[in-house]
């Protein structure tokens, strides 16, 4: 793991050494396609229907205008995480690519991203628009000034899906619709059933960075410092140790599961982003859902509120230091204003399923689509799970899946857990700081 780490500070500072010309005049290797566009090389990783959607967003793009190409790639989320450093360090790699806040901080830091502040600073690319949060999300230090580093790309909250026939077959009404965490536990008590053909909410023991934000003190505060091994957090995993051998979830299940035990009939809920609607719907279940409800947690979002549970899907679009200020540049926040504008972010959702970035949508123009407009009522309150570092972010994760598995799959002494995963985390804390 070191030699993987060491290799990307080598390539990162190989980086800046050519960054110096790639901010004063460079070209950025500018190509013009046989008609004389220049040509912009875009990375992304959909592959379904949202990928779909978005190449005639592109399409109509390069239709609309004979200045620029956007040539839009498809690659692997893995390819895009694992090659692009070392791709644009070579000058062979995307223009801008969608990504992840949680790495791009990391990258912005390091050179491998450019800021875009100045395409925030013009009015005539109407990031008024944009939602608030998640732009602040993308908002960074950078060498002591405040910067802008991405553009809303697809943005999605979680949301708790529930099966309507088995909600009304328990007795559920809509007043039932919990408001607090534990109303939420007690209300997959009350879909469960007891001879295991039924459980009330297909639920992971991973990927619980919101749950630890919103029921307890988080992994660590905005400002960096490990909070994860407090008595809030034994409280809640002791909970929810308790929750899973009571048998209202399945043990044992990672994201994919939980959704097919959802979308199989298995189970009467799951937490999950907007997808799922197209997906029970393909599966012949009759749904709604309602917003995570909230815990009583100590950690405190930079926003000032606290008890969110509800985490996202992250994903922005970022311009890569081979761009420079080339004549690409000019042509990528082109194509920014084009994707965020009020037409293509309604073509956006109702094809790709994620929220609209722009708020002058309304929940009207969503109507084919009417519970991609209700989960886009949560962007608000939902926040990136593990983000906010300059990099580490594979371990941590790997170390808070290892805590809450170990919590629900053994009898392992909670508190002995955490002491652990504070030494890890904070090693890992300590080896991305300055």
């Amino acid at each position: 793991m070191s030699m993987k780490k060491s290799l990307v500070a080598g390539v990162a500072l190989t980086m800046v050494a050519s960054l110096g010309l790639a901010g004063c005049g460079s070209n950025g290797g500018v190509e013009k396609t046989e008609d004389g566009k220049i040509k912009i090389t875009m990375w992304h990783g959909f592959s379904e229907a949202d990928g779909k959607t978005l190449e005639g967003i592109v399409d109509d793009f390069n239709n609309s205008q004979d200045e620029y190409f956007i040539d839009a790639q498809l690659q692997p989320w893995s390819t895009i995480g694992e090659t692009m450093v070392t791709k644009v360090t070579s000058g062979d790699g995307p223009d801008f690519v969608t990504t992840g806040a949680d790495n791009g901080q990391g990258w912005s830091l390091d050179g491998t991203f450019q800021c875009v502040t100045d395409f925030y600073d013009d009015p005539e690319n109407e990031t008024e628009n944009y939602i608030p949060n998640v732009v602040d999300q993308i908002t960074f230090d950078i060498d002591g000034s405040e910067e802008k580093c991405a553009v809303p790309m697809g943005y999605a909250p979680t949301a708790v899906w529930y099966n309507t026939d088995m909600w009304a077959e328990a007795g559920l009404t809509e007043a039932d619709i919990p408001t607090t965490w534990d109303q939420l536990l007690e209300v997959a008590k009350k879909l469960t059933k007891s001879d295991g053909t039924q459980y009330g909410i297909a639920l992971p023991d991973l990927g619980w960075g919101s749950f630890l934000k919103g029921n307890g003190s988080g992994v660590y505060t905005v400002d960096g410092e490990v909070s994860i091994n407090t008595p809030e957090n034994k409280a809640f995993l002791e909970k929810m140790r308790d929750f899973y051998k009571g048998g209202y979830t399945v043990a044992g299940m990672d994201e994919t599961a939980a959704r097919e035990s959802f979308e199989s009939g298995q189970s009467a809920m799951v937490i999950v982003g907007p997808w799922e609607d197209q997906a029970a719907t393909d599966k012949g279940i009759a749904h709604d859902l309602f917003p995570v409800p909230a815990g009583d947690g100590t950690y405190v979002y930079p926003d000032g509120t606290s008890g969110s549970n509800t985490g996202s899907t992250g994903l922005y679009w970022w311009v890569t230091s081979q761009v420079g200020d080339s004549e690409k540049l000019p042509g990528i926040y082109e194509f920014f204003k084009f994707y965020n504008n009020h037409d293509n972010q309604v073509t956006w959702s109702l094809g790709s399923a994620y929220p609209p970035n722009n708020t002058t949508v309304t929940e009207e123009e969503l109507s084919e689509r009417p519970l991609i407009a209700k989960i886009a009522q949560y962007t608000d309150q939902s926040f990136i799970a593990v983000a906010g570092l300059k990099g580490g972010f594979g371990d941590i994760i790997a170390t808070i899946d290892t805590l809450t598995s170990n919590t629900t799959r053994t009898d392992d002494d909670i508190q002995t857990m955490l002491d652990e995963a504070e030494t890890k985390i904070q090693g890992y804390l300590d080896e991305y700081a300055e």
